[in-house]
């Protein structure tokens, strides 16, 4: 190795085994004796830090803003629910008959919701597409309802796209999809 001065610089063993730099024929001893022990303290930590379990990580019954899921159907786990880190769509639809109870948190189109997390496609409900001057005339009339509203969702065990496939009720009972029809908003699904 080549220092700054010109000079051949080596790395020798000394009678105690330490290295020590030799240039231009005179050894000398190199500082820094200390790295090693603090490479290796500072590998355990990381070792150390990373192989514990943390103490405060939250259990489901900490999370308070959860929906609750009645009859045990998995609904919380489809739609765009966070897995892990990632957003990940899921590929089998939520128990027929889970009931999903939580605030609409976003209103895609006339007929279709987001409870929650989870993406709801209203059934049998057929409303024009959002763009078309009915279809956001229904998507205004479906935020007017229920925006904010905690809502239950009866699920039916199939899934469109990544929407779950339900029938949702307001707390006073109302089915949200009879009233867009009747209200003149929507149609009846006939497929």
């Amino acid at each position: 190795m080549r220092s700054g001065g010109g000079g051949l610089v080596r790395f020798l063993p000394d009678s105690s085994g330490n290295l020590g730099c030799m240039k231009g024929g005179k050894s000398r001893r190199r500082g820094g004796g200390a790295l090693l022990p603090l490479l290796l303290v500072g590998c355990a930590v990381l070792v150390f830090a990373t192989t514990l379990e943390p103490k405060n990580r939250f259990t489901s019954e900490q999370v308070t803003n959860a929906p609750r899921i009645l009859n045990g159907g998995d609904a919380w786990k489809g739609g765009n629910a966070r897995k892990g880190n990632s957003l990940a769509p899921r590929s089998t639809a939520a128990s027929r008959g889970a009931q999903l109870v939580d605030t609409v948190t976003h209103i895609r189109d006339g007929d279709t919701i987001v409870v929650g997390l989870i993406p709801i496609r209203i059934a049998n409900l057929d409303c024009a597409e959002s763009g078309s001057e009915a279809g956001d005339r229904a998507t205004r009339q479906i935020t007017k309802i229920v925006k904010g509203i905690q809502l239950r969702c009866t699920l039916e065990g199939r899934r469109s796209y990544d929407r779950e496939v339900g029938v949702c009720s307001l707390p006073d009972e109302r089915d949200v999809g009879e009233t867009l029809i009747a209200g003149g908003y929507c149609q009846r699904w006939r497929g």
